[in-house]
């Protein structure tokens, strides 16, 4: 088994903003995580290229709540909102990482939001999101940029909503013994703070195998002024999972897409569960 030193150490921290509930979650959880892992952070705020061609478009009317007609979308007028959006961006970037006493810096960009934000995460250790962000149609489930950083991305994925922040709660990691799931404990006891319970849901194909899972972790997890927790579950899809960490109703869900279950079925869980998850 893997030593949990060999977790990879976190030095750089990408927040994505836009100003959304979310994301202002994500970046206070960012700003956290940075002070406690000495990090720089990074935020960066997209102009979202979508918007302006729609902008162009001689057809294309916005419908607002205190108008009683649609009205033409200017795009003078959009240039001037994104770059208001940006310095609201900036803006709580600034008082965040100062009330944190973090370093930070902050980028502005324009393409397809998805797009610039992974590729942005290329040079961090870790990628911060909300999992949704201003539009209404993602009130339910991961927004576009979540769900294709999840998909697409290569660096771990804090996916953040408000209401939690990075240390609340109880931890909880699921663990099938795979490497995947190595990575996601250790991932899990770095981010630590004494007196935080830490649970572990071991995956088990037989409960015996699931109890010898846990007597090797016992053996190589223990950590001064740490509750572990240990609970056993069968090894199944995705929605009896989903079901069980409703029940737990942990502060923050660390796993791995690399584990014995499917890909698709641990993208399928984060998707329907509306806590804060770490996927590494």
């Amino acid at each position: 088994m893997p030593e949990r030193h060999t977790n990879k150490v976190i030095r750089h921290i990408t927040v994505a903003l836009d100003c959304s509930p979310h994301s202002i979650a994500s970046l206070r959880a960012a700003a956290e995580l940075a002070r406690r892992m000495h990090a720089d952070l990074t935020g960066i705020f997209v102009e979202d290229l979508n918007l302006l061609r729609m902008a162009e478009l001689p057809f294309s009317r916005e419908i607002r709540v205190y108008t009683q007609e649609p009205e033409k979308i200017e795009t003078l007028q959009l240039e001037r909102s994104l770059k208001m959006q940006a310095r609201a961006a900036e803006e709580a970037l600034q008082r965040i990482a100062g009330e944190f006493m973090v370093e930070y810096t902050f980028r502005v960009s324009r393409g397809m939001v998805p797009a610039e934000v992974i590729a942005a995460a290329l040079e961090a250790d870790l990628l911060v999101l909300g999992r949704s962000g201003r539009s209404p149609t993602c009130r339910k489930g991961l927004g576009s940029t979540a769900r294709k950083a999840m998909a697409e991305g290569k660096k771990p994925l804090l996916l953040m909503r408000p209401g939690f922040s990075a240390k609340d709660g109880t931890v909880l990691v699921l663990y099938d013994g795979s490497e995947g799931s190595q990575q996601a404990l250790n991932s899990a006891l770095a981010l630590l703070q004494p007196g935080i319970p830490l649970s572990v849901l071991i995956l088990g194909q037989t409960p015996e195998k699931a109890e010898e899972m846990q007597r090797e972790l016992m053996a190589t997890t223990a950590i001064p002024a740490t509750d572990i927790e240990y609970h056993h579950l069968p090894l199944k899809e995705g929605k009896t999972l989903a079901r069980y960490i409703r029940m737990a109703d942990s502060g923050l869900l660390v796993l791995s897409d690399r584990m014995n279950i499917p890909k698709e079925s641990v993208h399928e869980l984060v998707n329907s569960i509306d806590y804060p998850v770490l996927l590494v």
